[in-house]
């Protein structure tokens, strides 16, 4: 039985895709690197600079014969004087205290600007609110157990993540945040044995698939991270104070909801609800870098194939 990716969005700068699991998502980054890499080692033949117009060649005609440079082309290298030099350029005198009344933007050309100004952004919002419609249309199949999704960082939130990775400037360049939701079974607001088992099968999946995909990403010339779900710390970054579990409000930002249920939080799912556990990695690399939307192509994949992946 085979089941592939059906869902693909990129709305402004978010990128959400479904997967039948997350062993695929992890063989689609595999895929790639293995591609990029045999990309990279294949020898290719280095074109050749086109030829010089001022290169000299024999004459069609005489060939050998002929002048080897047509630049003297009397016996002895001998040529005319104005063929070697080349004519000077007449300069224009410089205009000295020229007004700028002819360069000078009038109220009419100002009114015009804004005016054209404010079409394009209402345009821009009119195709982002099309966008959200149809953010929100998509939904997973029966099979697709697996929520990815790539964005941009809010910049207002960023630098509430200075603390949390103090080895890099989150402040400067690209800051993207991927969350990995994982459809559950049980439900993770009430405790019982069984939820109590399978968080602690889907952490350990989420923790070695978050290391090999982070490991993709700096092989691809990125830095990349992951919240280690049991501390709430960075798992490959040095160590700090600073936390971030899967009730922080900050996960509010990334479209999740975060309920509070009087004893305790819970995060919500705008799908699957509280049948979910949310892992989240963050990198420099783009959300549309070929790396990060390889996972939005269309693959099939066989049931075998993703269990070799455990």
């Amino acid at each position: 039985m085979a089941t592939r990716l059906v869902c693909r969005s990129t709305c402004r700068s978010r990128l959400v895709a479904y997967l039948p699991s997350l062993q695929a998502a992890v063989h689609h980054m595999r895929a790639f690197s293995s591609y990029d890499e045999r990309r990279q080692n294949t020898r290719h033949m280095e074109e050749l600079p086109e030829a010089d117009s001022k290169t000299i060649w024999p004459d069609a005609i005489l060939g050998p014969f002929g002048p080897t440079d047509k630049r003297f082309p009397l016996p002895g290298l001998v040529g005319a004087r104005h063929q070697l030099v080349a004519p000077k350029q007449q300069e224009l005198p410089y205009a000295k205290g020229l007004s700028d009344i002819l360069s000078k933007e009038l109220p009419q050309d100002r009114q015009a600007k804004v005016i054209v100004q404010a079409a394009a952004n209402a345009q821009q919002m009119s195709e982002a609110e099309e966008d959200d419609v149809l953010l929100d249309d998509l939904s997973p199949s029966t099979l697709d157990t697996l929520e990815y999704v790539a964005q941009d960082c809010p910049e207002l939130i960023r630098k509430d993540f200075m603390d949390l990775f103090p080895g890099f400037d989150v402040s400067r360049g690209r800051f993207t945040v991927i969350t990995i939701s994982q459809k559950t079974d049980n439900d993770m607001s009430a405790w019982s044995v069984d939820m109590e088992l399978e968080r602690e099968e889907l952490l350990e999946q989420f923790v070695t698939a978050a290391q090999e995909i982070c490991s993709f990403l700096q092989e691809a010339g990125f830095w990349a991270d992951f919240i280690d779900p049991c501390s709430g710390r960075p798992f490959l970054g040095p160590y700090t104070n600073s936390t971030m579990f899967e009730t922080d409000e900050r996960y509010r930002h990334f479209g999740f909801t975060i309920d509070d249920l009087g004893c305790c939080k819970v995060i919500s799912h705008h799908i699957w609800g509280t049948h979910a556990y949310v892992g989240c990695l963050f990198t420099n690399a783009a959300y549309n870098h070929p790396i990060i939307q390889e996972l939005t192509e269309p693959r099939t994949y066989d049931e075998e194939e993703c269990d070799q992946e455990d």
